[in-house]
């Protein structure tokens, strides 16, 4: 693969460098064959996030990494293989099945969580914000948080996300972020839902809270890729595939699909973005 800064698209499956990380990921020592399991942008956003710090020299074993609202993802477990240390944080309390991935067991039990074999002596489970990390300035070789910056509080609260990555990022580590990206060409009629939903409060109405939390592509420029002095790796690809956002899922997601790249709310399309920065 070479851009890491771009938008799901299942043309990404035939890149045999992303199936071979999504296998490890996802199959660790089973030697199963990803291309007969599902299509799934979950499992895209880790492979090549993981890709891009693989690329970047950053998975080996003097590396310590940290994963933001990291819940029980795979991810966690792959990297304690392959860095020295590996910290995973998430708010720990909620374990409602919209937040399943922050199940508060994994603090205490996060083997029951992993898909395969994992260091457990290198891994640290914590209860901590995406806003408000506490560590240390330059302590991180890489940072990696996958559909999360999203959900914590909105766009501004996102900036102050980035600024805590930068912060703990060491010079010349590598951020690796994946969200929700609109996939649409009717901003204005995203911006018509966003002031009609958001209205009710969020308890009523909690499906549509993904029309605030997902980012255009002018919005993604202006609170993740320019918020602080990291620099990109790669231009961003903003394009979509015309057949991709044909396929679109209706949401919410009522039944397993076999390829699930972009959703459909109400004819407002949205899928997955990463982006890789490096810390100067």
């Amino acid at each position: 693969m070479k851009n890491f800064n771009k938008i799901c698209s299942t043309a990404d499956w035939n890149d045999p460098e992303l199936l071979e990380m999504m296998r490890d990921i996802l199959y660790p020592g089973t030697g199963e064959d990803v291309k007969l399991k599902n299509r799934h942008r979950k499992h895209w956003e880790w492979a090549i996030g993981m890709l891009s710090l693989k690329k970047t020299g950053k998975l080996d074993s003097g590396s310590v990494i940290l994963g933001i609202g990291s819940g029980s993802e795979a991810p966690v477990f792959y990297l304690t293989n392959h860095a020295k240390y590996v910290f995973c944080t998430d708010l720990y309390t909620i374990t409602s099945g919209r937040w399943k991935e922050a199940d508060s067991s994994m603090l205490t039990g996060p083997e029951h969580f992993s898909p395969g074999k994992f260091n457990r002596r290198r891994l640290g489970v914590q209860v901590m914000s995406g806003t408000d990390i506490n560590f240390e300035d330059n302590t991180f070789d890489a940072v990696f948080s996958y559909s999360s910056i999203e959900h914590f509080g909105g766009k501004e609260a996102a900036v102050k996300c980035m600024k805590e990555i930068e912060r703990v990022l060491k010079p010349g580590g590598i951020a690796s972020i994946a969200t929700e990206i609109y996939a649409g060409n009717e901003l204005e009629k995203l911006y018509r839902s966003r002031e009609k939903y958001g209205r009710f409060p969020n308890h009523l109405l909690r499906r549509y809270k993904i029309f605030s939390e997902m980012f255009t592509c002018e919005e993604l420029e202006k609170y993740l890729l320019t918020s602080t002095n990291m620099k990109p790796l790669f231009p961003v690809n903003f394009s979509t595939d015309t057949d991709d956002l044909k396929g679109a899922i209706k949401y919410p997601v009522t039944r397993d699909h076999n390829t699930h790249i972009f959703l459909d709310m109400k004819g407002i399309l949205w899928g997955s973005i990463h982006i890789a920065l490096i810390k100067q």
